[in-house]
């Protein structure tokens, strides 16, 4: 799909008529400059795009309660019976060229309230002179050209970008949620949904014909199954309370990095929340090595003892004195006076004498018999034991030494946050209140979270036995096999369900893994390949880098690095989507630019021409200066280029500039 152009009528910003015209891929330039400062309207053209091939009135980042006015507000004043608004979006697919456009009517009530609602639609291919004029018919075109699931990946916004370098709840969040968007199986979701609530409704009817000792067990079963439904859902609640605060918390920073008069300080508080994190983490390990130690404990503390007992034994027993024959074999030798061997004794000889001393030191050992085995047993604990003391001493000392640094970290925290309070601007105080009490609500949630994890675990375990032991008791219950067969068959069918949803998530997983691996190769310079040598979504579906020597790397590389490991991601997702390296849509980026370096700038520059065929940067002046005009300007990839221009609130202008402003050392704009 090539886009051709965009005319926005009464749109957002846009007041009167506004058109856009595109570089198109049928050329070496294929990128188109939107050039605009923040709230100029530049997100507002990636919204009237997906206006009028989706027509999707609302976008993925907007809150689902924000109320968007799509009609220009300054235009809507000026006309108080009502206005109508309009996007045509002009486009190429397969050698055919449709247009299509989507107008709305709004007006402003006595009230104050703005009512807007949707007036016309209009798809025509101007090739064949067909034309569609309802929502179903024209999605069932679109459909027909492009997979829906591409409009979630083909617009970058820093935001996005951003959110992916965090090592936090938001970036797993984010990729959780891509990956559902890859999977495309809403049918299968939905056919668990139905089957779940078919299941809940057989097990009140299993609940009213069950009696004694399974009807007992079933509730039992029913109430965990309630308790497990809750922490589920509490646990999504968590979620969301961590990805607000690290959200708010990221807002923060940004708004503290104003002041940079204190940038050194931030910088170091920065640095020591991240050993006190890694020392958290160092203080966790340790103490479950020592809860594995646990079980050695209470024989531990007796290993004194064990020693003084063994050494008195030692005094009372010889331990040479072991033999392994019984006094009553002897006792009846002496009786026959027969050797073993067959040899007659008499009382007198040396031989009837060596028995009678055997005999002797065989009953000594059979009295103290006792002993022996006790020394035995003792030694043999002894021998278990050696070296757990030593070991175990050592990681108590070890986790002395973190708690230290931990509290060593903590102090010096504290004093960084009492100099920041001193710096003297209100606003960073409120800014450093708000953020301690964010840095405590999230340990809170980060820490609920882990138990809630801790406790769906145990009672999990405890489904399964429970599970096993209903099933054991529900063929002597005597219920109908008619319903207990029903039941098995829809736990059995939620069951497969959940392991094909498994399943296909895992081939996403692993073939963004490689989509991503491929796009960060062309993107990062020789060292920064050398260092990242493999991406890994983690079951968490956190991102990983691994190193040369496939270790976790991902703490260890710089912010422009992880921007670019974002836009692989990003770009990997659209890839996927649409089946193919190649992107079947426009890519639109806005302020992609952000900490990348001058290497990885050029390299983002000369990599997504080859894999899109139409390429819109909507930058700001402060992202597209003479560097990176100068880099675009060398490969010769700037098709069209346009600025925006305000003239007042709610009034954006859409100017096309001189392509040979490229080669200018200064922005004027």
């Amino acid at each position: 799909m090539i886009i051709h152009s965009l005319e926005m009528e009464h749109f957002r910003q846009y007041y009167g008529r506004q058109l856009i015209q595109f570089a198109s891929s049928n050329e070496e330039q294929i990128v188109t400059v939107i050039l605009g400062e923040n709230g100029r309207g530049k997100t507002g053209i990636y919204r009237a795009i997906m206006l009028a091939i989706f027509g999707d009135y609302k976008l993925e980042q907007d809150s689902g309660e924000a109320e968007i006015i799509l009609t220009n507000l300054k235009a809507l004043e000026e006309h108080p019976e009502g206005l109508k608004s309009s996007v045509t979006l002009s486009f190429q697919h397969n050698k055919h060229t449709y247009k299509v456009t989507r107008t709305c009517f709004a007006r402003k009530l006595p009230d104050g309230a703005i009512k807007e609602q949707l007036f016309s639609v209009l798809m025509v291919n101007e090739t064949t002179n067909e034309s569609w004029s309802t929502e179903r018919d024209i999605q069932e075109v679109i459909r027909k050209m492009v997979d829906e699931r591409v409009k979630h990946y083909f617009f970058f916004d820093g935001e996005r970008i951003e959110r992916l370098t965090r090592v936090a709840a938001s970036q797993r969040e984010e990729i959780a949620v891509g990956i559902k968007n890859l999977l495309k199986i809403d049918h299968v979701i939905k056919s668990k949904e139905v089957l779940n609530k078919v299941l809940t409704s057989v097990k009140k009817d299993l609940e009213k014909h069950s009696k004694g000792e399974y009807k007992k067990a079933f509730l039992e079963l029913s109430e965990k199954e309630q308790k497990a439904a809750q922490l589920v859902e509490r646990q999504s609640e968590l979620k969301n309370l961590i990805i607000n605060s690290e959200n708010r918390l990221s807002e923060i920073d940004e708004q503290l990095k104003k002041f940079e008069s204190s940038k050194a300080l931030f910088l170091e508080r920065e640095e020591l929340e991240k050993e006190g994190v890694q020392i958290n983490n160092a203080i966790a390990s340790k103490m479950e090595q020592l809860k594995k130690m646990n079980k050695y404990l209470p024989l531990l503390l007796g290993e004194d003892t064990y020693h003084l007992t063994l050494a008195r034994l030692r005094g009372e027993i010889d331990s040479t004195d072991k033999i392994g024959i019984q006094s009553s074999l002897i006792s009846q030798l002496l009786g026959d006076m027969r050797c073993i061997c067959g040899t007659d004794l008499h009382e007198l000889t040396r031989g009837h004498q060596q028995l009678m001393a055997l005999k002797i030191s065989v009953e000594a050992y059979e009295k103290n018999k006792d002993l022996y085995d006790l020394y035995e047993s003792l030694q043999k604990l002894l021998s278990y034991l050696e070296g757990r003391v030593e070991t175990t001493s050592y990681i108590a000392d070890e986790l002395k030494q973190l708690h230290v640094q931990q509290e060593e970290v903590r102090w010096r925290l504290d004093e960084l946050n009492l100099r920041l309070q001193t710096v003297g601007e209100q606003e960073i105080n409120s800014l450093n209140d708000e953020r301690n009490q964010l840095t405590r609500t999230l340990a809170q949630l980060n820490y609920d979270s882990k138990q809630h994890m801790i406790e769906q675990e145990e009672l999990k375990k405890e489904l399964e036995r429970l599970e096993v032991h209903v099933k054991e008791l529900k063929r002597k219950s005597g219920i109908r096999e008619q319903l207990l067969q029903k039941h098995d068959v829809l736990k059995s069918s939620i069951s497969s369900i959940s392991a094909l949803i498994e399943t296909f998530e895992q081939e996403v997983m692993e073939e963004l893994e490689r989509a991503t691996q491929q796009n960060l190769h062309y993107l990062l310079d020789d060292a920064g390949q050398a260092m990242m040598r493999k991406v890994k979504i983690n079951q968490d579906y956190s991102l990983e880098i691994l190193n040369a020597f496939n270790q976790p790397f991902l703490a260890n590389i710089s912010q422009g690095q992880r921007q670019v490991l974002s836009i692989s991601f990003i770009t990997a997702l659209a890839q996927v989507a649409g089946g193919s390296t190649t992107l079947e849509m426009s890519l639109l980026m806005d302020t992609p630019f952000g900490r990348l370096s001058s290497i990885h700038q050029q390299g983002l520059i000369e990599y997504l021409p080859q894999i899109c065929s139409q390429w819109v940067l909507l930058v700001t002046d402060r992202e597209f200066g003479a560097e990176e005009k100068a880099l675009f300007a060398q490969t010769n990839r700037i098709g069209k280029y346009y600025r925006l221009n305000s003239k007042g609130p709610g009034e954006t202008l859409i100017e096309e500039v001189d392509m040979s402003e490229l080669h200018r050392r200064k922005w004027n704009g």
